[in-house]
């Protein structure tokens, strides 16, 4: 139903456009306000699967809990800082304008870089740069993972590649245990178990893993802001979320008919 939605990618992996997207934070965080984050990984979010988003403003909305203007506001800004591209989509059955289309722009590493020198009136030290943007990146709690889920072609071929060792690396660097690993790799198999043996997600494996390990990293953030009883559960909880959002939240967007009385078999 959203295929056509591939033809919009600029990347040949999610991992690469979540790189991407990092790198976009990494560079303006001091120019983004909270909202305008929020908004850009909501549009992350909704791209895991074809690398581009159709979305309505009022889902982005619902998701962050900002206003209409705040929310177009930031679309603006993530527009003209060349972070995200957003294309006007017309519907075809009704011949008007429907929800837009949002694509995550690669990284202009030295293009970037070269302009942001540029208007930094003051010179700075290189090496100051380097720590302040690296401190600024670390500071940010859902991000200080990145390092052992994102990394470059070369170091990644250097890191094992299987779900599970990768789940046992983030938990023996986090909180030092890695003896649930097996059983929330286990949920994650039960869960996406269910969905591949249909035909039109066949191909989605990658997509399943990589919301495990988000579901993962969200669990792991979450015990250094309280006690959590049931680690396992709460996984469980936060990947059915996250496979609910990609797969199923929007899914009846673009239908023009109304969806009253609509039967899917479960």
């Amino acid at each position: 139903m959203t295929h056509y939605l591939k033809d919009y990618s600029k990347f040949n992996t999610i991992e690469e456009m979540d790189t991407a997207a990092e790198q976009h934070l990494s560079l303006h965080w001091d120019n983004l306000t909270k909202s305008d984050r929020q908004v850009l990984d909501v549009i992350r979010r909704y791209s895991v699967k074809y690398g581009a988003a159709h979305l309505k403003h009022g889902t982005i909305e619902d998701a962050t809990g900002k206003s209409n203007i705040t929310v177009r506001r930031a679309i603006r800004k993530l527009v003209k800082l060349e972070i995200i591209e957003k294309v006007h989509y017309i519907r075809p059955v009704m011949s008007g304008l429907g929800a837009n289309i949002y694509i995550i722009l690669p990284f202009d590493d030295q293009g970037k870089m070269n302009d942001r020198d540029d208007d930094d009136k003051p010179h700075q030290n290189e090496d100051d740069k380097q720590v302040s943007k690296d401190e600024a990146l670390l500071s940010k709690s859902l991000l200080r993972f990145k390092d052992i889920n994102y990394t470059s072609p070369a170091e990644s071929q250097k890191l094992s590649t299987s779900l599970f060792s990768r789940m046992k690396e983030l938990l023996a660097g986090t909180i030092g245990d890695t003896k649930l690993a097996r059983e929330f790799y286990g949920i994650h198999r039960a869960i996406s178990g269910r969905m591949l043996k249909y035909e039109i997600y066949k191909g989605d494996k990658h997509i399943f893993e990589d919301l495990a390990y988000r579901a993962l990293m969200i669990t792991v953030v979450a015990t250094k802001k309280k006690a959590i009883r049931n680690l396992p559960g709460y996984f469980k909880g936060v990947l059915d979320k996250l496979v609910d959002d990609t797969y199923f939240k929007d899914m009846f967007m673009l239908f023009d008919a109304q969806v009253e009385g609509f039967y899917c078999p479960y």
